[in-house]
């Protein structure tokens, strides 16, 4: 793929927050990757956006050894079709719950 065609790909990707879901809402993963930020290993998802865009999502750390290198072949290759759930803020510690289910 030349630059032009990697460049366009990605350009029309939003990024969103987990707190941009919806609750309680399926999201079909389409395509994970991992990869290092200067926080450290994470996961990014690719998801449905508004529109007939895709949004991509980076999962909170420790997501990576949640979600495997396995795993991330099996969703691209469609072999394994899992969905994103936000699931709302936890009362007790404030955080975003984020579940993976089938």
């Amino acid at each position: 793929m030349d630059l032009v065609q990697s460049f366009e790909g990605d350009a029309c990707e939003t990024t969103i927050s987990d707190t941009e879901l919806d609750i309680i809402r399926k999201y079909r993963i389409y395509q994970a990757k991992g990869l290092t930020t200067r926080f450290g290993p994470t996961v990014v998802l690719k998801i449905p956006g508004e529109g007939a865009a895709p949004a991509q999502i980076f999962m909170r750390r420790g997501t990576s050894n949640v979600i495997t290198d396995t795993d991330i072949e099996q969703i691209n290759s469609n072999a394994l079709f899992l969905h994103l759930v936000y699931k709302g803020v936890c009362s007790t510690t404030k955080a975003n719950l984020l579940a993976i289910e089938m």
